[in-house]
């Protein structure tokens, strides 16, 4: 399953996400030092990864088979040269970031590639994800920079669609959510993701 997310308002930022195991205080202080003293909604993610800031962002998921524990490293590398292909068959030049030395976690997602993301040719990110696997699903979670790329929005949604089509041999048909999916994706953003007890556990 593949679901593009959308914000509202476009633009500037207007919500945060940060990595299951951050600490809440790291995250505040991170949007604090972008932000100054602007408001936003700021969510702990079910995946890893550091604070990412929403709004101009392509941002998507992934829920694929996941039944045999292997290197998450691996799944980054499938996903990421997948929406490489899917940019490069639309004529935009991407790469897989592959640093000789791995400069670890940041508080900020985007302050620098990781190893295997998505950058442009001069080396600024462009795509960064996080994962969880879970009784044997993997769900993937993704955040595109349009504008490093020069592309548009809707070209950004069409490279990850085509990429990951072929890259996973798997044929992506729109469809709504079921009613008691819709019905259990509210219930768990009015009780958990929007929920104290779930952001600020730690």
């Amino acid at each position: 399953s593949l679901r593009f997310y959308r914000w509202t308002p476009e633009g500037a930022p207007c919500a945060v996400t940060f990595g299951f195991s951050q600490a809440y205080a790291c995250a505040e202080a991170a949007v604090r030092a972008r932000l100054g003293g602007v408001t936003v909604p700021l969510v702990r993610r079910a995946t890893g990864g550091g604070v990412v800031f929403h709004g101009t962002d392509v941002t998507f998921s992934l829920v694929f088979p996941w039944p045999t524990l292997s290197d998450p490293g691996l799944v980054y590398k499938d996903v990421h040269l997948a929406v490489h292909l899917g940019f490069k068959a639309g004529g935009v030049a991407t790469g897989l970031w592959s640093p000789s030395r791995a400069p670890g976690l940041r508080p900020d997602c985007f302050a620098g590639p990781e190893p295997k993301d998505l950058v442009s040719p001069e080396g600024s990110k462009a795509l960064g994800g996080a994962l969880r696997r879970r009784r044997g699903r993997g769900l993937y979670q993704g955040s595109l920079r349009p504008d490093v790329l020069g592309v548009t929005p809707a070209a950004a949604r069409q490279a990850v669609t085509e990429g990951l089509s072929v890259g996973w041999k798997a044929l992506f048909e729109r469809r709504e959510p079921a009613p008691r999916a819709a019905a259990r994706a509210a219930e768990l953003r009015t009780h958990r993701y929007s929920s104290d007890r779930w952001n600020r556990r730690r």
